[in-house]
């Protein structure tokens, strides 16, 4: 098996891109991204018991989210910790079994980014893809809109994980509304889980930051790359709410 590392700096976010060669087809979002996630947390309690326990009784944001394509599955974290164990136990065993699906990992790709090169990349228009089904949970119900106040505030919390920085809702609030919507298309999707089915929206959002100050600006770039990579929304770590930000690298 292949193993590329990419570090430069102080990393605040981390990403492990496997290669597979699998048995199957991914199905998408479902039931085989939940074993996956199951998979994950069994892995790490392997390499590092101690850091299984901790994110097992983490009552606040799951500290990974996954994306499940077709021949290649992505980790990001802002916890190196978590990527770090879950490659060394994919270096001692590169099967990961779904139950019915199966697939060996090929190569292993570790990519770590700073700040700095997040910073690098700031633009003042830019295109969120919702890959897969995103939504949001109040008071049990599924809120299936993307609503940009909904979306930074989820966004807020990985930022709090990356740089310890706290971002209230009524600030965000205020900086939604200088916020342009260049263009938005969506539909609902509905994802089964097995025991319960949740109800999301895929599609395409661009928006254009122009007309806010700088800092402002700044901010929300940070929270739409790392909402990009960690996922909006509701059970991220489950494959929900995974997005591409365009333009952003995500090979640097």
């Amino acid at each position: 098996m292949q193993r590329v590392n990419s570090v430069q700096g102080e990393s605040v976010m981390h990403r492990l891109h496997l290669l597979i060669k699998a048995n199957h087809k991914s199905t998408g979002v479902g039931i085989l991204t939940r074993r996956l996630h199951a998979f994950i947390l069994e892995s790490i309690q392997q390499a590092n018991p101690q850091l299984s326990q901790y994110l097992h009784d983490c009552k606040e944001r799951q500290s990974f989210a996954t994306y499940f394509g077709n021949g290649e599955i992505f980790v990001h974290s802002p916890d190196f910790s978590v990527v770090h164990s879950l490659q060394r136990k994919l270096l001692e065993d590169s099967l990961i079994d779904l139950i019915h699906w199966k697939g060996i990992v090929q190569s292993l790709h570790s990519q770590h980014y700073t700040k700095e090169q997040i910073m690098q990349q700031i633009t003042n228009k830019f295109t969120l893809r919702f890959l897969t089904p995103t939504t949001f949970y109040q008071q049990g119900n599924y809120y299936p809109l993307p609503e940009l106040v909904r979306l930074f505030c989820s966004a807020a919390k990985v930022l709090d994980m990356c740089e310890e920085l706290a971002i209230p809702r009524n600030e965000i609030e205020v900086w939604v509304r200088k916020i342009r919507i260049e263009y938005a298309s969506f539909v609902t999707d509905r994802v089964d889980f097995g025991k319960f089915n949740v109800i999301g929206f895929r599609g395409t959002l661009t928006l254009n930051l122009k007309a806010l100050p700088r800092k402002e600006k700044e901010l929300l770039w940070r929270l739409a790359v790392y909402g990009s990579m960690m996922g909006f929304g509701y059970k991220t770590a489950w494959g929900l709410g995974q997005t591409r930000l365009e333009p952003f690298c995500y090979t640097r």
